[in-house]
């Protein structure tokens, strides 16, 4: 990230951020107040212990965690604000805007349906391609993250498939609709090592290609390391160090 991307404003800024899960007696408050920006560019490693709130920040932000939950403050994404917005704005944001990689491919990817067919649906979905130039998108996407065959690939079912090559599936529908906010969910959990770094190459690649803002959740200091600019430690629902 160079200096005039931290000099102009953030891409998208967490103020306040408070999260509390509602049963019929009580509330359980699970974040206290993040505080968080993130530039145009910029990568950042989210790490910490389980449970102390990496992956409920970013399913907040993208009003993913459900009705029974209680959130306050503001997220800010190119100014305006995503929390207690229409879910229908919010379908707008998810994968065009801000996209996700979530931690297990194998339950992501729906095992009744091609590869091919899941990629272009999320062409359809975020930039209205069909037909011919929807395949050959996908296509193009399997090729950018490196997967073999990719033309051959289009009629594999996820279980045809190692799980680094479904991660790499995951990386590539997470780029058909050209978000501006990359966020992944420990995306080498479950890889051997080898993989492990071919995932990490493939993410710094592509960040650097495309000019994309990461976020990174993970356990593993040694890949957060070789991928983030700035890291940040949780703990507890809290930011406790930003170096």
């Amino acid at each position: 990230m160079n200096k005039l991307a931290l000099d102009s404003d953030p891409l998208l800024s967490i103020r306040a951020l408070s999260v509390s899960f509602e049963n019929r007696f009580n509330a359980t408050n699970v974040l206290h107040g993040i505080d968080l920006d993130v530039y145009v560019g910029e990568s950042i490693g989210i790490v910490g212990e389980s449970g102390c709130g990496k992956t409920v920040t970013w399913l907040a932000a993208l009003g993913l965690l459900g009705h029974k939950v209680r959130t306050q403050g503001s997220i800010l994404f190119r100014g305006s604000n995503l929390l207690g917005e229409s879910q229908e704005v919010l379908n707008k944001v998810r994968g065009k805007k801000i996209a996700m990689i979530f931690q297990d491919p194998s339950s992501c990817l729906n095992p009744a349906h091609k590869i091919g067919s899941q990629i272009c649906e999320s062409l359809s979905l975020h930039r209205n391609l069909k037909g011919k130039t929807a395949k050959a998108e996908a296509i193009r996407l399997l090729n950018r993250v490196h997967i073999p065959n990719a033309e051959m690939r289009m009629d594999a079912y996820p279980h045809e498939l190692s799980g680094g090559m479904n991660q790499r599936i995951m990386i590539a529908m997470a780029l058909a609709g050209e978000p501006d906010l990359l966020i992944a969910d420990e995306p080498t959990t479950a890889l051997d090592a080898t993989v492990q770094a071919q995932i990490v190459d493939l993410l710094n690649e592509i960040r650097k290609d495309s000019n994309m803002s990461m976020i990174v959740i993970s356990h593993d200091l040694g890949m957060i390391a070789d991928i983030a600019e700035r890291i940040v430690v949780m703990y507890a629902g809290r930011i406790v160090e930003t170096a």
